[in-house]
């Protein structure tokens, strides 16, 4: 329970379908005063549940945060809220359940889960503009089997009207959050405060276009990203970010005429069943939360690695983010991007 409109209206539709319920907020990363921390245990309170506070703080700064900062200074774009939810939340709170005796988990996301042929599966979300089906592709099957979303079926403005409706107007009018819980917007000056020494990492460089030529200078390789455009240097075409160099603090840029590739690598591959792919082109493939769906296919090395295969060439495709695999709406799995 975050104290968001969110988590609350989950747990509300919990205890009317008949659940018993327990909420539980973790502690990740807080400045100043705690108010979603507040908010949850008063909602707690107004719904007559027990509550659980978690402190998670270190386990996060080491583990997530930590992992934010090495992925820019090895050249590559992180992907924090995923690395979250596949290494540490979901980790957490069904250790949590079990220690609590609960039987089933639930967050406020909103995504359905679907239990067919022996499987179970992700699958998108009723409203499009909120799906989250893409943040889930790291869930095993073990834990899938213990997870309830009780907001897959639901509009986001549904879910607010339900709120004010059953008396929790300030519930239903809380803003959603956006980006990393820890960095919502600009990433650069969070990077530097997390460095000890950022002088060490973070330096002036050049700019080489793709034959190696010097274009002009950068103000170091860790504050930019692939795909970049914006905060470049001046020339009379527009450029991208094509590659990062972390060796020799070099970056390279293109034109977006040269920014597509047809393939490219992913690690730390979790999918349903390897049985679910096939040879031919026919699974869609997005590396982007949003509007973005490619046709592809998937040869799978024995390291546990994997090569996708795109039908039609993306731009942009950056090392650190993940790509998604999805079949009639349904997530077949994902990886990150190497």
């Amino acid at each position: 329970m975050s104290g968001g409109t969110d988590s609350s209206v989950a747990a509300i539709l919990l205890l009317e379908q008949g659940f018993e319920v327990v909420g539980i907020t973790f502690r990740f990363w807080e400045e100043g005063e705690n108010y979603h921390l507040q908010d949850a245990v008063r909602l707690a309170e107004k719904l007559g549940i027990e509550h659980v506070t978690y402190d998670a703080r270190d386990v996060f700064r080491e583990k997530i945060v930590g992992y934010f900062v090495a992925e820019y200074l090895a050249g590559r774009t992180p992907f924090p809220c995923v690395k979250c939810n596949n290494e540490l939340k979901w980790k957490l709170i069904l250790e949590e359940a079990e220690r609590l005796g609960c039987e089933k988990v639930a967050m406020g996301h909103y995504v359905n889960i679907v239990h067919e042929n022996n499987h179970y599966f992700v699958s998108e979300g009723k409203d499009p503009d909120k799906d989250q089906s893409f943040f889930h592709w790291g869930l095993t099957q073990a834990q899938l089997s213990k997870i309830i979303f009780p907001l897959g079926q639901f509009f986001k403005t549904e879910v607010r009207t339900l709120a004010a409706k059953r008396g929790f107007k300030k519930v239903s009018e809380k803003k959603d959050s956006l980006g990393a819980c820890f960095c919502s917007s600009n990433y650069r000056p969070f990077l530097k405060s997390q460095i000890a020494e950022p002088e060490k990492f973070i330096y002036t460089g050049n700019f080489l276009d793709e034959e190696g030529n010097v274009l002009g200078q950068h103000e170091g390789f860790p504050l930019y990203t692939v795909g970049q455009r914006r905060g470049l240097i001046h020339l009379n075409r527009k450029v991208f970010v094509k590659e990062i160099l972390p060796q020799t603090n070099e970056v390279v840029l293109a034109t977006l005429a040269n920014m597509y590739k047809t393939e490219f690598l992913i690690c730390y591959v979790n999918i349903v069943d390897k049985s679910l792919f096939t040879n031919d082109f026919d699974v869609i493939c997005r590396i982007r939360y949003r509007k973005q769906n490619t046709l592809s296919r998937v040869v799978f090395f024995e390291n546990g690695n994997a090569k996708v295969e795109l039908a039609e060439p993306l731009e942009s495709i950056a090392p650190g983010q993940t790509a998604v695999f999805y079949k009639n709406g349904k997530v077949l799995g994902g990886g990150f991007i190497v």
